[in-house]
């Protein structure tokens, strides 16, 4: 029989990778979010004239 610290161990694992799959989501959000301003960044930056006019 397993002691009453593991059972409750065991019990609480749903719950815990519950939550780590959503840090995990939001931090691919984040970072899709941080890459696509990235781009977007680089591309604006491509279209402007050199010299810095506008």
């Amino acid at each position: 029989m397993m002691d009453p610290v593991t059972l409750m161990l065991i019990g609480t694992a749903p719950a815990v990778l519950k939550v780590a799959d959503t840090l995990a989501q939001i931090l691919l959000l984040r970072a899709r979010a941080d890459l696509a301003r990235a781009r977007t960044a680089a591309r604006n930056e491509g279209d402007r004239p050199t010299g810095g006019a506008r």
